[in-house]
């Protein structure tokens, strides 16, 4: 699957109840397979926001089976960069 970040931007939204309390991170992205393309949001809780580029996901690394039984997604999906950074882009910037 294909993974398209065009923005840095994180929105964080805070929450409260009782006497806890927290801030959900995320980061919006395009995902597309043969199947659909659509807008999605990445949960990144205290790590910093994904670089924008393209990216690939391996479904199969980011599904584990649940307690009971079920497929779970992970969290935090392992993003690959589809173009690593080249030593001479590097020490043009």
């Amino acid at each position: 699957m294909k993974i398209t970040i065009s923005s840095t931007y994180v929105e964080e939204k805070r929450w409260q109840k009782g006497d806890r309390s927290g801030v959900i991170r995320t980061q919006e992205a395009t995902a597309e397979c043969r199947n659909f393309r659509q807008r999605i949001r990445l949960d990144l809780g205290k790590n910093d926001a994904f670089a924008v580029g393209e990216y690939s996901l391996d479904l199969e690394d980011a599904i584990s089976v649940g307690d009971f039984g079920d497929l779970k997604l992970a969290r935090r999906l392992p993003l690959v960069p589809v173009r690593a950074p080249t030593a001479a882009a590097s020490k043009a910037a």
